[in-house]
């Protein structure tokens, strides 16, 4: 399925917090109507500074998380018309930002301010074991390292949990390219330890693993016509499109040929 692409029409504000620099905006469905307008967070191309790589990644990870049935804002593509930088006005810094983005900008559909952000002091009950192993599990094999007690991307509304921000995702792709199993290495420079779900972990038996339906999912996915839709979403609209996507799609059919590998030595890594 195509990325939908969607042109901003007026400048909202910026987000209260990002690395990029990410902020809102209004815009509307290429080719559509009015009514179909639609509130985005943008990160802009200038956001990701010397890390174009970074776009390819993000862009992956939420592609690759919609497959696998894990909750992730829609990623879109949107661009700015000529002059829309006059709305920022009074941001100067989000106006070079757009002015230095022509073209193809990543931004996915804004949830709304019903959702609430997960702290420690607000974690709630509600949010299944299931989601939670599920959501550990894939920002382990995505290499997600940006998911800390202190800054944890993630909303939550009754017993739904979103995934927010992978840029800092397959940030260790290139060190062990040639490692059979580069997990093993990978998570402990990840040291999942700290991710915000580690304390919510069950206690496990000996024999149990962790992630069993993200596991199921994964390998379903790779195993169908599906694997290759993520790779056709990129094309020419984005900055340095070919950017790891062989690394990329590597690492991961050999995690899938190492799958029952890699749960095992995850489970090992998170007791304690």
């Amino acid at each position: 399925m195509a990325l939908s692409r969607y042109t901003a029409v007026q400048f909202r504000r910026p987000m209260v917090r990002g690395l990029n620099l990410p902020f809102l905006v209004l815009a509307e469905a290429e080719g559509g109507a009015e009514s179909e307008r639609v509130e985005l967070v943008v990160k802009s191309t200038a956001g990701y500074r010397n890390r174009p790589e970074c776009i390819v990644r993000e862009m992956f990870s939420l592609l690759l998380a919609q497959q696998l049935g894990i909750r992730v804002p829609e990623p879109v593509l949107v661009r700015f018309p000529r002059g829309f930088d006059y709305g920022a006005g009074d941001f100067p810094e989000y106006a070079e930002l757009i002015r230095k983005s022509p073209g193809w900008n990543l931004a996915t559909v804004h949830l709304g301010n019903s959702w609430k952000p997960w702290t420690n002091t607000t974690s709630p009950r509600s949010i299944t074991r299931d989601k939670i192993e599920s959501a550990y599990c894939f920002d382990a094999m995505v290499q997600n390292s940006d998911r800390e007690n202190d800054n944890p991307n993630l909303l939550w509304k009754r017993d739904q949990l979103v995934l927010l921000d992978f840029d800092k995702a397959f940030g260790h792709l290139r060190v062990y390219r040639n490692d059979p199993k580069p997990w093993r290495k990978v998570l402990m420079l990840q040291n999942l330890q700290r991710h915000c779900f580690h304390r919510f972990l069950p206690d496990l038996d000996e024999d149990e693993l962790l992630g069993n339906s993200i596991w199921e999912a994964f390998l379903e996915w790779h195993s169908t016509s599906r694997k290759g839709s993520l790779t056709r979403e990129f094309g020419s609209e984005l900055q340095d499109p070919e950017v790891d996507l062989p690394l990329l799609e590597g690492y991961l059919t050999n995690l899938a040929d190492h799958a029952e590998d890699f749960f095992r030595y995850l489970t090992e890594r998170s007791r304690g």
